[in-house]
């Protein structure tokens, strides 16, 4: 069975702003909003980003581990709007909560695109 794929637009292995302690955080691709202020504009678009599996991106946030427990943090997943790829980050929270790593949503609840 082939593993499910997300896509990604970037991650930041030290995040210190998107939840608790040390964060591991993942920008999600795609956001429909196009906020006037937004910060992350690269973002919107829902073609683009790179594709990761659950387990590339479980390998990545290894590589971590020993400092994001230590600190009492986890893994945050932001975009975009992480929203647009519930299977994806079902799978992922699920295996991310495994290993016992604490996780957070950043989501403006908005999943609604024009095609």
């Amino acid at each position: 069975m082939e593993e499910i794929k997300g896509r990604i637009h970037s991650f930041e292995t030290f995040g210190a702003v998107d939840g608790p302690g040390i964060r591991f955080v993942i920008f999600m691709q795609g956001c429909a909003l196009k906020c006037k202020y937004c910060h992350n504009r690269d973002t919107w678009n829902t073609k683009t980003g790179e594709l990761y599996t659950v387990s590339e991106i479980i390998e990545k946030i290894k590589k971590y581990q020993e400092y994001i427990k230590y600190s009492n943090g986890g893994v945050t997943a932001t975009g975009g709007e992480p929203l647009l790829q519930p299977k994806f980050l079902k799978e992922l929270f699920k295996e991310l909560k495994n290993l016992g790593f604490h996780t957070a949503l950043d989501t403006s609840r908005n999943v609604y695109i024009n095609r």
